[in-house]
């Protein structure tokens, strides 16, 4: 084979090469340029007014014959007024009844007994009948006091609430702002960024949006504590969020350079952690904090954030392919055009 083929099909192989990387690179990257279009730093708030809040709120649960309430967690604001309507497309009755305690869980380890027993000595802001194939309707003020709570709702039909049939009412009191994030997480077991600096926020509760993107192909979560200064280890978090909902838990898209978000309220200064549930990622480092009107701590080492640096090392081996490739071509263009001496030229 000769000499000019030879870097001319390495030349191919090098930009085919170049192309494949900058193909899979550039979707990596999309979260990145995204957030830096928006205008800011990852980690770094949009801060905007909060969103005007309806008086009236309808919304609607079904039942059928899986033990469950879907959605199984609705949300309102406090001075609103709730209107629910339970459908219940089974075969079997289930009532609807919710806690009047917004600060409390009920164990699955209950009995009927003991559940029945709770009630009986705490009225219920909600007790209903649904029978089977039938639609009910019912109207709950959301008064200031419930501000902050999460209050439960079960069906006390015999072993309902311990097959799945139970969910929450979520109250937040009246935002002052809205602030929105974006993070994104990577193969290498990080979210890019780990702290998310809201230290500016003075008037509480303030509501926040994190629009969650993925720089590679592993599964990830954003799962954000309910306590300020409160740490989380890789040995409780399990059961910590058993027993505590987390304020947002946000599975990270399926595809690279895409983005799925949940809105949360912050109801008190401090930090607050988030980790990734996917069992060993917490354990191996992902994990970060939201500040909120809290100072952020000083890094040990001063840090340059940039979004350009990001998968530093894929784009720059990117780069470096795609010149090589160039480089290659160019001097395999340039060798064919010069035929070889031919045999005995310049010998006498």
């Amino acid at each position: 084979m000769s000499r000019p083929r030879t870097l001319r099909r390495a030349a191919i192989a090098s930009l085919v090469a170049s192309v494949v990387l900058l193909a899979v690179v550039l979707p990596l990257v999309a979260p990145v340029v995204r957030a830096s279009q928006e205008g800011r730093e990852l980690g770094q708030p949009h801060v905007s007014a909060a969103r005007a809040v309806a008086s009236h709120v309808n919304v609607t649960i079904n039942t059928s014959a899986t033990p469950a309430f879907v959605p199984n967690a609705i949300h309102a604001t406090s001075g609103q007024n709730l209107t629910i309507t339970l459908v219940n497309n089974g075969t079997f009755n289930h009532t609807f009844t919710m806690s009047s305690n917004g600060t409390e869980r009920f164990p699955q380890s209950w009995s009927p007994t003991q559940l029945s027993a709770y009630f009986s000595a705490h009225t219920p802001l909600v007790n209903v009948t649904m029978p089977a194939h039938s639609t009910t309707a019912v109207n709950l003020s959301v008064n200031s006091t419930m501000a902050g709570g999460h209050f439960e709702f079960v069906s006390l039909v015999p072993y309902q609430f311990q097959a799945g049939l139970y969910g929450f009412l979520n109250v937040t009191p009246p935002v002052s702002s809205h602030l929105t994030f974006y993070v994104n997480a990577s193969d290498s077991l990080r979210f890019i960024s780990d702290t998310l600096n809201a230290s500016s926020v003075t008037a509480f509760p303030f509501e926040a949006t994190v629009f969650f993107g993925t720089l590679g192909v592993l599964s990830h979560t954003f799962t954000l504590s309910p306590l300020p200064n409160y740490n989380l280890s890789s040995d409780n978090f399990t059961s910590f969020f058993t027993q505590h909902l987390p304020l947002v838990d946000i599975p990270v898209p399926l595809t690279a350079g895409s983005y799925t978000n949940g809105s949360f309220v912050i109801t008190a200064p401090g930090y607050y952690e988030y980790i990734c549930t996917v069992p060993g990622h917490f354990a191996s480092g992902m994990y970060g904090f939201l500040y909120a009107g809290v100072a952020t701590p000083s890094p040990p080492v001063p840090v340059v954030v940039s979004t350009a640096i990001v998968q530093s090392e894929i784009l720059i081996g990117g780069g470096s392919l795609l010149g090589i490739g160039v480089v290659l071509a160019a001097a395999a263009s340039i060798t064919g055009r010069i035929p070889p001496p031919k045999p005995g030229e310049g010998h006498h």
